[in-house]
């Protein structure tokens, strides 16, 4: 088996997390997800979403929605999770 069909066959398995926005007066829809290493890295950039956060609740935000599960992904995507401090953000 060569070298670029094994890369094809390797589990790249990693954590997701789905999000959701909702906005003032529009009310609430998907808003993407986040990718991470791990569940714990998920948290914590979950953690820092939050510390991030005016004190006062803004008209339009997101927050994590359900709970985080691992996914299959390519090795593009893994990279760039892996080379990440806590995670990426994705958009549909």
């Amino acid at each position: 088996m060569t070298k670029e069909k094994s890369d094809n066959l390797e589990k790249r398995v990693i954590v997701r997390q789905e999000w959701t926005e909702t906005e003032r007066g529009w009310g609430m829809r998907p808003d993407g997800y986040s990718l991470h290493k791990t569940v714990e890295e998920c948290k914590q950039y979950i953690n820092d979403y939050w510390e991030g956060m005016p004190h006062k609740i803004p008209d339009e935000y997101s927050f994590p929605s359900g709970k985080p599960y691992t996914v299959d992904v390519d090795k593009e995507i893994y990279q760039s999770v892996i080379k990440s401090s806590n995670g990426i953000r994705r958009f549909r």
